[in-house]
Parts: structure tokens; sequence; C-alpha cells
């Protein structure tokens, strides 16, 4: 592709700069709109004369469309007239593969899902796969706009081929190693739309490109972190998605804080991972509990999003126990910083809900453990995205092809 290029790490150019700029200026209209050209410049800090350039090449490709007049300025001049994102120039139907149920669903230009379905997941990756395709079917049946849907984004779970679609290594899935989603579903469908595949970690990371709110500009070098039933990660470099030799960059997760802590699902021992999913909030909550003699009652189990709801009404037990995991969480984040010294750190997962407990404290480990260079040129902050970022991921990753593809530049 010709812009936000996901699978080359090469282009680190001047154009790089330039399709940033140009989906810089797309999100604040579709955030801001209706909006003015002078309130584009002011808001992305950029030259008049580039954001004019910018928007007459999307007006041009029918991505913005102009609508309505500002009241006379007292000062006189001319009256600004106002821009607005046109959501139906391009469609994209997403896939999210996950490890216990799948969904597919149909978005607009603006990331809005128009209709989705839940598909549960089977022991045999082919009927799941064979689900997923009937219920893209359905949903392409009942589109008003099959003509402009440019394709079929679907996120992955574990390592992967996103040329081929093959999951190469997803043990959470239980199907086993190299399993060939992509050319099971291009089977099952035998459709002529264009089928891209990706990782949902780095799904998500795109993301956050694509649609994420960041007040600084369109940030270049960017790291997500997604806290979950594991820890995933996606790295953009220069504008660039970043997959590594073999597609499998940004294991963060498999960092090991405690060589000597327990044992994780990759054979290592004291891994990222281990302190700070779900499941390790949960034991936390758990201990704390029973150190005070309030420990769960059978029949009366809990979840990751009760402990954010405690914490939230600051009930002592579930405030340290995501405390403690925003210590480990910090302590993780000390070799991204020096690693791949990024702009922006994006965190997501049930637990950035209690964000005003989990933030100062990684932020507290961060100012004490790195240096001031390090720790005081990086955002550290919350997703504004909803809770399933690798499925907008799968949109923008045939959206961003759509855009590219127009001529932009």
């Amino acid at each position: 592709m010709k812009k936000i290029d996901i699978h080359n790490t090469d282009r680190a150019t001047h154009q790089a700069l330039r399709d940033l700029n140009e989906l810089l200026v797309l999100n604040i209209v579709r955030e801001c709109q209706p909006i003015s050209r002078i309130d584009i410049a002011q808001r992305t800090r950029l030259e008049g004369s580039t954001v004019s350039k910018i928007v007459t090449r999307l007006l041009a490709d029918d991505f913005v469309y102009e609508e309505g007049v500002a009241a006379a300025s007292p000062n006189g001049g001319r009256k600004k007239r106002f821009l607005h994102l046109n959501p139906n120039k391009a469609f994209a139907i997403g896939v999210d593969l996950g490890q216990r149920q799948s969904t597919v669903a149909l978005s607009d230009l603006s990331g809005r899902i128009l209709r989705s379905i839940t598909v549960e997941n089977d022991a045999d990756p082919r009927q799941t796969i064979e689900a997923l395709a009937k219920n893209i079917k359905k949903i392409l049946q009942s589109s008003p706009s099959k003509e402009r849907i440019e394709g079929i984004g679907v996120s992955l779970i574990g390592l992967i081929d996103p040329l081929e679609g093959r999951v190469l290594a997803g043990e959470s899935l239980g199907w086993g190693d190299d399993v060939p989603v992509g050319a099971m579903l291009r089977e099952a469908l035998n459709l002529q739309l264009p089928m891209y595949f990706e990782n949902g970690s780095r799904l998500a990371a795109l993301a956050e490109l694509w649609f994420g709110t960041h007040s600084m500009g369109q940030p270049q070098n960017l790291v997500f972190l997604d806290i979950g039933q594991g820890v995933g990660a996606g790295i953009v470099i220069r504008g660039q998605m970043y997959h590594g030799s073999m597609h499998g960059a940004g294991e963060f997760g498999h960092i090991s804080l405690d060589p000597k802590g327990p044992a994780c699902s990759c054979g290592g021992h004291g891994c990222l991972e281990v302190f700070t999913a779900n499941q390790a909030t949960l034991e936390r909550y758990r201990k704390l509990g029973s150190a005070n003699g309030s420990a769960p009652t059978a029949g009366n189990e809990i979840v990751i999003t009760d402990i954010v709801a405690r914490g939230l009404q600051r009930d002592p037990q579930a405030v340290e126990a995501l405390r403690q995991t925003a210590t480990y969480l910090g302590r993780g984040l000390i070799p991204v910083l020096y690693s791949i010294n990024p702009e922006v750190i994006v965190l997501a997962g049930a637990i950035t809900e209690a964000w005003d407990i989990i933030y100062p404290e990684i932020h507290r480990v961060l100012a004490s453990e790195v240096t001031r260079f390090y720790s005081s040129h990086v955002s550290i902050i919350r997703s504004t995205l909803n809770d399933k970022p690798s499925l907008i991921g799968a949109f923008a990753l045939v959206l961003a092809r759509a855009f590219s593809g127009s001529g932009l530049g």
C-alpha cells in the first residue's frame, strides 16, 4: 500500500510524515466536525498552506465534504466553510478472532460499527472458520452498500504470518500450530473481496493511529499494550507497523521481571504477563482478602471488572491489588522505554478503567527508575478506543488501504 504501510518499515521517509499528516487531518475532521480549515491548522499546528493542500485532496477523493458557512467575522475576511467526514466513502468488514468467541462486524469510514454478529469458537478450526464465513456472507447480503465494501480485515491471535493469514503458534486457541486460517476462510467464502490478516495487538496499535485521539498530534512512534488474559503489544516506528524478522515483535509480556518468579506459559519464569494479566490481579485480590479474612466465598467468584469497580469505590483491598499490578506494569515498561523510545505508550484493557489508581503508580516507578531524558519524553495514556481495539484495527487494516489507494499524494 502507498500510505501507512503496515508491512514495510523501510519507508520512513518524508512520504511517511505526509501520510501521517493527511491521516491527522482526516481524524480531526472526524472528531471535531463540522470544522474549518483554519481550526484544523490551529488544532494540528500544521501550516495553513499544508492543511489547504491536504483538504483539497481529501475533497477531490470524496473523503470529506463541505457543508455550512460560519457567521462573518467582525474583522472581515472570508467566511469559514465547514468540513465533514464522508462516512459512506468506504466500508469494511472486520473479523476479530477471540480465544472463546469471535466477532464479525461492518464499519463505515468513521469506524462506527453498523452491524455485528458474535460467533462461538469450535474446537475444530474449520468449523469456526465456516461459521465466520457464513456470517460474513450474511452481513454482505444485508448491506445496502456492497459495492463500497473495500475488503475484509481479520484479527488473529498469537504468532502469525500476515501475508497468508496463518496462525503459526496460537496456544490460547487450542488449535495447535500452523493453522491456515487465511486459506480456509478464502475457500469458505469464495469471494472476490480482498482479505487482510494481522495479529490483534498490532491491529490495536493501528486502530490507535487511525481512530485514536492524541492531543499532541499524530504520533510517529507508538507502543500499544493490551492488558487482559495476557499482555499483547503492537509497535509503530516512524509511522509504520513493526513486525520483526519472524512477525514476532512486541512480545513484551514475556520480558522476565523475576527469573525466580512464577512459571509462565512461554516456559520462562516471572514474566510481565505473569504479574500483570487479569488473573494475576484476581489472585492478588484473593490473597489480600484471605489475609484480611474477607476472601470471596465459593459460588461468589469475581472478575476483573468487579475489582476495578470496587477500586473506584475505594475498597482498600481492590485499590491495593490494582496498585501492585501497576507497580509491575511500570517495571515492565522500563525496557520498552529504553529499547523503543516511543513518543506515546497506550495502555488498554479492563484494568485501565481504574486509571486514577494505576497511572500514578506507573508514573512513580518510571520517575524513580528511568533516567529523566527517557521518562520525560513519553506520554503514557489510556486507550480512547472501545473494548474491542483489535476489531477496530481490523476495520483500519482495510480502510487504510482504501485511503492509500485513493491517489492522495
